[in-house]
């Protein structure tokens, strides 16, 4: 029997060469995981949906 095809698009970015890691740390410490690691899909749609606010802070 076939898989059954989700309802999902692919978005790729330039991103630094840390950040996959660092954005999967965080989606696994917020409790978005799958496959026993942290999702950057599902924290993409958190916060896109706005179940997920993402506050802006200044860094020096």
């Amino acid at each position: 029997m076939p898989r059954k095809k989700l309802d999902r698009t692919t978005v790729l970015a330039r991103v630094a060469p840390t950040t996959p890691d660092k954005i999967k740390e965080i989606a696994e410490k917020l409790g978005y995981t799958y496959a026993g690691e942290g999702s950057t899909g599902q924290l993409l749609d958190a916060i896109a949906s706005g179940k997920l606010i993402l506050i802006h802070t200044k860094t020096s």
